[in-house]
């Protein structure tokens, strides 16, 4: 069962993860590239992250190319390369949009049970998990990205970093007996079950019993590994 925090603990803790909330809503790319450009080009950009996506999705970062992004968002090349001269500019965006999207999933958690940071977490969590049956693809193409390009892996770990942040934060706050050690090991537990969860959803048929039940496995997992890192 959750234990009440005192109060002080409880107002430093909201604290910072509000603050990191507000670091992560200004890093969105089609809120940040937009900034300051017209309604028009912030639509282009937007149009061209999704056509990123999209591509990145059924190709992976090897298929990829401008020309074909361009295509798909039905807009010149030149059009394309005026906001994103690379590949990797493109791809860089791309995925630090789809993590945003993730990020907003946080938000909305957060914002509707701020005082109860277990629940927050296993809803995150299961979100996680949840969204993988049909996104599994995007994520074997970006781990696949992060292993054969060393500047993709450090970009893609500092977006994990952030969220990893956040996880930080609501493990903090619901089991106050950890301490920095005991936190960082939980949040990686975490993380790394989560994320290889994630991946498994999209080996296995549809129908097997395990991967029916993964949401609330990760569930459990998640409360077993926050609750008793202490002990």
């Amino acid at each position: 069962m959750l234990q009440s925090q005192p109060s002080a603990e409880k107002r430093t803790s909201n604290g910072a993860i509000i603050a990191h909330l507000e670091e992560l809503r200004s890093n969105r790319p089609t809120v940040l590239l937009a900034n300051g450009k017209t309604s028009k080009a912030g639509e282009t950009i937007r149009k061209i992250i999704a056509a990123a996506r999209a591509t990145f999705i059924e190709v992976g970062h090897a298929g990829l190319t401008q020309r074909d992004v361009a295509d798909a968002a039905g807009i010149a090349v030149g059009n394309l390369t005026y906001h994103f001269p690379t590949k990797h500019a493109l791809l860089d965006a791309m995925l630090l949009e789809v993590i945003a999207d993730y990020l907003d999933e946080h938000i909305r958690q957060y914002e509707a049970n701020r005082d109860k940071p277990l629940q927050i977490l296993l809803n995150v969590v299961e979100s996680y998990v949840r969204d993988a049956r049909h996104s599994h693809r995007f994520f074997y193409h970006m781990w696949g990205y992060a292993g054969c390009d060393e500047e993709a892996k450090h970009k893609i770990r500092s977006y994990y970093q952030a969220v990893g942040r956040f996880i930080y934060y609501l493990v903090r706050a619901a089991n106050p007996k950890l301490n920095d050690t005991q936190i960082r090991r939980a949040t990686l537990q975490l993380s790394s079950a989560e994320e290889g969860i994630k991946l498994f959803i999209g080996m296995g048929p549809g129908d097997d019993s395990s991967i029916a039940a993964a949401e609330q496995d990760i569930r459990q997992l998640t409360e077993r590994i926050v609750m008793t890192a202490h002990l």
